[in-house]
């Protein structure tokens, strides 16, 4: 596996462009690059302050979510009952902190799309759960069987599915229920393998912090920091491009609003908050700055407008599905939606040529 991750590491096309660019100006003057120490540093602080942290909510918060299913399943009801609401948007928040980092962990053994398989434009999970509860089979009902389906209906969007979608059928009611406790224990399996993955010896937080040598994943200082910064990037691509786009369309009469993300749950704004959160999280935990001292407080200060700008621009003041027939509110949502490439240049750009890294990363390099 990590041969694999390491191939798709090296073909990152930020990457690419980072070693093209070096390879480029070996002979020529160039911005010295930050010190390897200094690279570290930064990389052991998103390790230690975000990603290992992050992760370990989201292992506590699925946990909690499957004691909230097991009490719910002993009396099962169309409608999901306060506890399993406010642990499915704990874990939906704390999924928010890590979903957008495609390395690692969740980038071996399809944990990413078995967690939340999503986007997921044609439907692919809705159909094959419709299929599943039209033929109920207790067998699926085994401990470990749900992670042996197809990862469109072994993870969030699944769960959501079955607890917020309408549906009064009575008969289906406690099957619905078990089917979605055992989604709740996979998502607490997928979110404890990321834990120990991170923290064994060996495992992903010594990977990054021992470059080069015998180390086939990363090869030198720069490389951890690239894979920090191209998180970034497509966190915030994701949120424009996969969260925020398919929902908006063209205009507002082309506009798709259950195209979004955890529109069933009634969470689709909540989980934008919960993402912007992430990524400004991320930029002050790891102190990626700090390797732009002369520009540290103007890219910070700039980073935080605008992610303050995003979230003036999503507080709409009605639910998702509403914003979408009104044209102040569906104006808004497509303000944020500009301003999330506004936030991506000043990493694509202004970051990488301040730390003298690389200016050859653009707005499609982060996924």
């Amino acid at each position: 596996m990590i041969a694999i991750t390491k191939r798709l590491l090296l073909l990152s096309p930020l990457l690419i462009a980072a070693k093209r660019v070096f390879a480029q100006n070996a002979d020529a003057p160039t911005k010295p690059g930050p010190s390897p120490e200094a690279l570290a540093i930064v990389a052991n602080k998103a390790i230690s302050n975000y990603f290992i942290p992050s992760y370990e909510t989201l292992r506590d918060a699925t946990a909690r979510l499957v004691a909230a299913m097991q009490e719910s399943c002993k009396n099962p009801t169309a409608a999901p009952d306060p506890a399993v609401r406010a642990a499915f948007e704990a874990v939906l928040e704390a999924w928010a902190r890590v979903d957008f980092l495609r390395f690692g962990p969740m980038a071996e053994k399809a944990r990413l799309e078995r967690f939340s398989f999503l986007p997921d434009p044609h439907g692919t999970g809705a159909r094959q759960l419709r299929q599943i509860l039209a033929k109920p089979d207790p067998a699926l009902l085994e401990p470990g069987a749900i992670a042996r389906k197809s990862a469109a209906v072994q993870g969030m969007p699944a769960f959501e599915a079955l607890v917020f979608g309408a549906s009064d059928d009575a008969e289906t009611a406690a099957y619905r229920c078990q089917l979605a406790l055992r989604i709740a224990e996979n998502l607490n399996l997928i979110a404890s393998e990321a834990v120990t993955e991170w923290t064994r010896p060996g495992g992903w937080r010594e990977l990054m912090l021992q470059p080069g040598g015998a180390n086939i994943v990363y090869r030198d200082a720069t490389e951890p920091l690239v894979e920090i910064l191209k998180a970034v990037v497509t966190g915030l691509q994701q949120m424009r491009d996969q969260r925020l786009l398919p929902a908006l369309g063209a205009s507002i009469d082309k506009a798709k609003p259950n195209r979004g993300a955890f529109v069933k749950s009634g969470l689709s704004l909540a989980y934008l908050n919960a993402s912007i959160d992430a990524i400004e999280e991320l930029v002050e935990q790891s102190d990626v700055f700090s390797l732009t001292p002369n520009d540290a407080a103007t890219l910070l200060a700039a980073t935080e407008a605008g992610s303050g700008e995003f979230r003036k621009a999503i507080d709409i003041g009605k639910p998702w599905n509403e914003a979408f027939a009104d044209p102040a509110a569906y104006d808004s949502l497509r303000h944020a939606f500009d301003v999330l490439k506004t936030l991506e240049d000043i990493f694509n750009f202004r970051f990488a040529e301040a730390a003298g890294i690389s200016p050859g990363f653009n707005a499609l390099d982060g996924d």
